[in-house]
């Protein structure tokens, strides 16, 4: 059974900082890194669609929403209601991502099958959400639904299979644009930005170790997650240390809500490898998901 995993965190963060740091330091960096981030930009509105077609609100949770209603053996005296699958900020995110220039065919050509994919699945939403809404299928006996039932389930598992394609490249696109993304932070000098930065990568390293029910008790990947923890305990040290600098140069400076976040993060990744409890499991993934809001 699969589990909520970590949101992706959005490339090129760095870009809002590193400008005033390289023109400090003289360095070119800072217009180069500019340029890259411009050149990228499908790349985040990418990383959003994922996010939100993986969330608890989104595709396989849609499906399985439908799935429950058991339309072959649903009675037209049931209470029915379809499952809202609009996926409008994906939509969205898809259109900013193709008004300019696209530069990795792989990555576009899986995001293209994706929406189209998508397209049914939305086309069937308009159509049945009133269906059922309305409870027009106690006027027929549930017959329209029942008819259309192996056809809504065809253009829903047409999309999941479509978005694991997409899913993959994406992760072959985004791990290289980050640790991209990691060495110009490092060579920019910006200690702060750079271990908060890195304090990301091993975080969405860490929740994401576990891809399935049976990975929580799965000895390879505790002793896998245990080491990644391990770099990431040590990292927030370094972060922290980062943060408190700046804090005694202000102290008015606001608390980092991305130190706060993975703190968390690492604190029920802690709790649940004592308890091996499901509760805490989620907190943890709360505690990274809660960093990648911070730093949208």
């Amino acid at each position: 059974m699969k589990i909520q995993k970590g949101a992706l965190a959005v490339a090129f963060i760095s870009c809002l900082v590193l400008a005033g740091c390289n023109e400090q330091a003289g360095s070119k960096t800072g217009s180069t890194q500019e340029s890259s981030v411009q050149a990228d930009n499908s790349l985040n509105n990418y990383i959003a669609m994922n996010n939100d077609l993986m969330g608890i609100a989104g595709l396989q949770a849609y499906y399985e929403e439908y799935v429950r209603l058991n339309i072959p053996k649903a009675k037209p005296s049931q209470s029915l209601g379809y499952p809202g699958a609009e996926f409008t900020y994906t939509f969205s995110q898809y259109a900013e991502a193709i008004k300019g220039k696209r530069s990795r065919p792989a990555l576009d050509q899986a995001a293209d099958d994706l929406m189209k994919k998508l397209e049914a699945v939305k086309n069937d939403t308009a159509v049945f959400e009133q269906y059922y809404e309305s409870a027009s299928y106690k006027t027929d006996a549930l017959k329209k639904g029942k008819e259309a039932d192996a056809q809504i389930k065809q253009h829903f598992e047409a999309a999941l299979a479509s978005y694991s394609v997409f899913a993959k490249e994406l992760d072959v696109v985004y791990q290289q644009a980050k640790l991209k993304e990691l060495e110009v932070l490092k060579q920019s000098g910006n200690n702060y930005q750079y271990r908060k930065a890195y304090s990301m990568h091993l975080a969405e390293q860490l929740v994401n170790v576990f891809d399935s029910q049976e990975d929580l008790t799965n000895a390879d990947k505790l002793k896998q997650a245990d080491k990644i923890a391990d770099q990431l305990g040590q990292e927030l040290s370094e972060f922290n240390a980062e943060y408190q600098k700046i804090k005694d140069k202000n102290p008015q400076v606001s608390a980092d809500s991305t130190l706060i976040s993975l703190n968390s993060c690492i604190k029920y990744y802690r709790s649940f490898k004592e308890s091996k409890s499901q509760s805490d499991f989620k907190f943890m993934i709360d505690g990274y998901n809660n960093a990648v809001r911070a730093n949208r």
